[in-house]
């Protein structure tokens, strides 16, 4: 007998990351989870890449895929149909489609500001909005509608009254002159014309914060299913994507970086995306709001201006849009 134990001492002493002697620690396990994004592999979105690159999703036990969208993705209904577990839109477009009955909910307000604007050229005549009426106007899919029909309401102009055509990922229809008018984002599209040869004084931009229709941007949504049956993922979902834009935003050429690493397609160019990540860090970082928190009052008058142009049919109660229950659960554990 004894000189098993010493047989068995000798293999703990030579073997030591083997033996059973020793207890071992148990592997994190790591849950799969997805974010659909309406859009491509771009700085709007930095402050989730920066997460996902410096691995603070699996600090919090989070496997996160990051999904790449376009216009031909409706981020809502990814979420809801269940091929994502959270995704990213505009909170005017997600309050509309709540009271469809889609069962999602915002979790963190990320753009506090609209970023969106309408752009016509100067020689087309277009000043105002009263001009759009028998003019092509582009707009990316119906998932964007929300403030565009509030703006034309707001002039009694009627949705037929003008033609909506199905905008494409580059400025190629506004700059070819197959739209009038272009979506465009202060951060992405509105450059990209400016990097095209195109001058300022050329452009007529409407935008639609100077018509009280500035309501938020992007904001950080998941299932009201994921919400009330994981509360502790939206939690670790949330803490990880905080860290990772209130990091991107304070080193933004270094987010820049991890952003072109993935991006796959290889479009993406280092001076676009430095002006996009300048730009998107003003919507994000605000001096009155911290950043993700939603503002009830903000979304109440987002409401009452979406039901005063009929874009939404009834007021809808601002607690069935969003919940700040995870982002103040992230700070606390944050802290």
């Amino acid at each position: 007998m004894k000189k098993i134990v010493l047989l068995v001492i000798a293999v703990c002493l030579l073997l030591p990351s083997a033996c059973v002697c020793r207890p071992s620690t148990p592997a994190l396990v790591l849950r799969p989870v997805s974010l659909q994004l309406q859009w491509v592999t771009q700085a709007q979105f930095a402050g989730y890449y920066v997460a996902l690159d410096k691995g603070w999703y699996r600090d919090e036990g989070i496997d996160l895929t990051i999904k790449p969208g376009g216009t031909g993705v409706n981020t809502i209904n990814e979420t809801v149909e269940g091929r994502a577990n959270f995704g990213t839109a505009f909170l005017a477009d997600l309050a509309v489609a709540i009271e469809k009955g889609q069962p999602v909910i915002s979790i963190a307000q990320i753009q506090q500001m609209s970023g969106l604007l309408l752009i016509a050229k100067k020689s087309s005549g277009i000043e105002r909005l009263e001009d759009f009426i028998g003019k092509r106007v582009g707009m990316w899919g119906n998932c964007w509608r929300a403030q565009l029909d509030a703006l034309l309401a707001k002039k009694t102009i009627s949705p037929e009254d003008v033609t909506i055509i199905d905008q494409g990922m580059d400025m190629q229809q506004f700059l070819n002159g197959d739209l009038d008018v272009a979506s465009a984002m202060v951060y992405n599209e509105y450059h990209q014309i400016l990097e095209s040869g195109m001058k300022l004084e050329d452009l007529n931009i409407i935008d639609y914060v100077l018509y009280g229709l500035g309501f938020p941007g992007d904001t950080l949504f998941t299932s009201r299913q994921l919400a009330d049956g994981s509360p502790d993922v939206c939690v670790g979902m949330l803490r990880a994507s905080l860290r990772g834009w209130k990091y991107a935003i304070d080193h933004p050429k270094e987010a820049v970086d991890i952003v072109l690493k993935f991006d796959e397609s290889g479009k993406a160019t280092r001076l676009h995306q430095l002006s996009m990540m300048r730009e998107v860090s003003q919507l994000v970082e605000v001096s009155w709001q911290d950043i993700g928190y939603t503002d009830q009052i903000t979304v109440q008058q987002m409401v009452n201006t979406l039901v005063r142009y009929k874009v939404l049919n009834a007021s809808l109660g601002t607690e069935r849009i969003y919940t700040n229950s995870f982002w103040e659960q992230a700070q606390e554990s944050g802290d």
